[in-house]
């Protein structure tokens, strides 16, 4: 198969409900139960990158950052037909464009925590985190059957 032609964005934010059958489908265990906390998720976000094979959202980067010297990647979802084919580091390099001298750093999936360092990030020590209350997405099998419907739709 050749590469698919992908269309890459950062002048608008995807549709709610692409979002949501993205999340579900890439998998990236998202409150995708909850439009409204997912909108909010977006509204929260100065860096919004989006992929797009023709109308279809294949990828998608959600961020923070100052422009200036601190950046945080909160999301990046990539449709699984669309994995190893560039999308994901596409999507980075476009974040890492955004400002130089800035310094990027994730939370990764535990799924996805060995791409990271295949595609050139440094894994970090001395992170911390406290966590959230409220919404708990339980194991991975759990929520892709909870939401395999949704993620057909991507």
């Amino acid at each position: 198969m050749s590469a698919p032609a992908i269309a890459y964005r950062q002048d608008r934010t995807p549709a709610l409900e692409a979002i949501r059958a993205l999340y579900a489908a890439a998998p990236l265990r998202r409150p995708i139960h909850d439009p409204a906390r997912i909108r909010r998720m977006f509204e929260g976000s100065n860096v919004v990158i989006s992929a797009y094979d023709g109308e279809r959202l294949v990828g998608l980067l959600r961020g923070w950052t100052d422009f200036a010297f601190d950046g945080y990647v909160c999301d990046l979802a990539v449709h699984p037909a669309y994995q190893k084919a560039g999308v994901g580091r596409a999507l980075l390099d476009r974040a890492l464009a955004l400002g130089e001298g800035v310094q990027w750093v994730l939370l990764a999936s535990p799924i996805a925590k060995d791409y990271y360092a295949h595609v050139g990030w440094e894994k970090v020590e001395n992170g911390w985190k406290l966590s959230r209350d409220g919404w708990n997405p339980g194991s991975m099998e759990a929520y892709q059957a909870q939401h395999a419907e949704l993620a057909a739709k991507a």
